[in-house]
């Protein structure tokens, strides 16, 4: 038979295991959802601000050139050699953070395109060649490699913003599931601690009140009354004693 100190630790025990069994869920869970929200923040979203970057140099060169049609080739040389530093390291950030299947085709498609849009702006730039010609290779060749470079990276930028979403989804079903699962366990703990609230009263309580009745009845007079004693625990124990005392 279980002794009042074993019955009282095991309901308490099987409370302090509901609470641990939240704890460690909810360490685990928030764990995974802070790994999602890292791989959100610090790979594809790098690829997202390189891609923008990269339309927003290139952009500038476009302009550069414009500028030197104007005859202002000073200023328009100066944007393009700047901007373009500015192509090449955002490019460079993209090769390496390739996080989404087809995106690795895709920014090798990029480098050889700006590879091919370099050497054709480089040769416009010649203020040798007659003005009709510049003109001639820059809406005939340079500007349709512009746009195509303007979409290639517009695609990479839309296959991260999409995994992004997806990564977003993601965290919120581990989100959503935590919840249930702490629910769960809640409920799981609510039972444990009502039937524990019961134990109690069957296992303490009700032997208690019923010496605290029978020391009544004895003080009353009753001397012939005997105490069933229904455990072998330490109220048990207590109800023998209180039985011989009543006896002697």
């Amino acid at each position: 038979m279980l002794g009042l100190r074993h019955k009282l630790s095991l309901g308490f025990g099987g409370l302090l295991l509901v609470i641990m069994i939240i704890g460690i869920q909810s360490i685990v869970q928030f764990k995974d959802l802070g790994q999602s929200i890292d791989v959100i923040l610090r790979e594809n979203y790098r690829s997202v601000v390189a891609c923008q970057e990269m339309k927003e140099a290139l952009e500038r060169i476009d302009s550069g050139i414009l500028f030197t049609f104007l005859g202002y080739s000073e200023e328009g040389t100066r944007q393009i050699r700047k901007n373009e530093v500015a192509f090449v390291k955002a490019l460079d950030i993209e090769l390496h953070n390739i996080t989404v299947p087809g995106e690795k085709e895709k920014a090798a498609d990029l480098k050889t395109l700006y590879a091919s849009y370099l050497q054709l702006s480089h040769r416009i730039e010649n203020p040798s060649l007659p003005q009709d010609v510049r003109r001639r290779l820059y809406f005939k060749e340079l500007l349709p490699l512009f746009q195509q470079i303007k979409n290639n990276a517009d695609e990479i930028l839309q296959m991260n913003q999409n995994n992004m979403h997806e990564a977003n989804d993601l965290a919120r079903k581990q989100a959503a599931a935590a919840q249930r699962h702490m629910y769960i366990f809640l409920f799981f703990g609510a039972v444990i601690a009502i039937a524990f609230m019961v134990f109690i009263g069957k296992w303490i309580l009700k032997p208690i009140n019923r010496l605290i009745h029978s020391s009544e009845a004895i003080r009353d007079g009753n001397l012939d009354l005997v105490v069933k004693a229904e455990s072998h625990d330490e109220i048990g124990r207590l109800s023998e004693a209180f039985n011989d005392m009543a006896l002697k």
